[in-house]
């Protein structure tokens, strides 16, 4: 069994529009809500790619139930506890004229200090026969600093994966010693107030945290490629090219493969194969619909790693 956390989830909604006109009128040309969250995503993608999974995690009591039913049609195993407030909606403006995607995020509900700890105490009954534990995504209003360390320390005996960046980040890997992290290259620039501008220096930035008690670290680089660290080697592997649909999500479908890499290979360092091609497929897909498996499977032998 595989857990991921989500403690923060929320609708994507996603819009396209012929170009995005900063203080005017901009006309949509279609719309569409999918389910989301980080923890949520990866979950779904561990689920489409045949894993055993489940998503723990809090909501606002508003819009819980659509977002239970969205759970539900992707027959993902799920325990959230409710809380006062709304299930927040995230915005992707798609410029189709090459503008980017604009995000709007909304913060979530507020927790209390209560709600924390009614949830730690579920994350460790229902984590109890998990293998792994993702923690990823950003945390709603009220969590102290700390939020996901303390978290770690609480279910520990378990690999725990952890998506995250600034503070949060040198905590857990200071005092929880994740198994893996996965920051992008701007959350590992942001976290050390550093430029990062060639693999050299993107690898011992990564081993800074290896130091200090992290076992594996994958540090994804958008249309540059990826690159995976750990004490004994380090793998690069370049961006697949295929037609960009979207980038949302391919951080949270890169974990997902690597997920199911482990689970084949038993070793981090194979199962980054997995995610790079599951990254891929993800950015096919438009929106934030994640990834088709079909797509996965084509691309999984395209993938080049090599030592560095």
């Amino acid at each position: 069994m595989i857990t991921t956390i989500c403690l923060n989830p929320c609708f994507d909604k996603t819009v396209n529009v012929d170009s995005l006109q900063v203080g005017q009128v901009n006309r949509i040309r279609d719309a569409r809500v999918d389910l989301g969250g980080k923890g949520i995503n990866v979950a779904v993608v561990a689920k489409r790619l045949g894993l055993d999974v489940q998503c723990i995690g809090m909501m606002g009591e508003n819009g819980a139930a659509e977002l239970t039913a969205l759970m539900d049609r992707e027959e993902l195993k799920h325990q959230f506890i409710t809380v006062p407030g709304n299930v927040r909606t995230n915005m992707k403006v798609c410029c189709l004229a090459g503008q980017g995607v604009t995000e709007l995020n909304e913060p979530g509900p507020v927790l209390e200090p209560r709600h924390i700890s009614g949830f730690t105490e579920l994350a460790k009954a229902a984590t109890a026969d998990s293998e792994m534990i993702v923690l990823t995504g950003s945390l709603p209003p009220g969590c102290p600093e700390g939020t996901y360390c303390e978290l770690m320390k609480a279910l520990d005996g378990h690999k725990c994966i952890l998506d995250t960046e600034g503070k949060e980040l040198e905590l857990c890997a200071k005092h929880a010693h994740p198994f893996l992290i996965k920051p992008n290259l701007r959350e590992m620039e942001a976290t050390l107030g550093i430029e990062l501008r060639t693999m050299r220096t993107i690898r011992d930035a990564a081993l800074l945290f290896i130091r200090i008690g992290v076992q594996h670290a994958v540090v994804s680089m958008g249309a540059m490629g990826a690159m995976y660290i750990s004490a004994e080697k380090t793998l690069f592997a370049p961006s697949l090219r295929v037609e960009t649909k979207s980038t949302v999500g391919a951080g949270d479908a890169m974990i997902g493969g690597m997920l199911l890499g482990y689970e084949i290979e038993k070793s981090m360092d194979k199962a980054f194969r997995y995610g790079i091609a599951a990254g891929a497929a993800s950015v096919m897909t438009e929106g934030t619909q994640l990834i088709v498996r079909s797509d996965f499977e084509n691309l999984l032998d395209q993938v080049k790693v090599q030592e560095v």
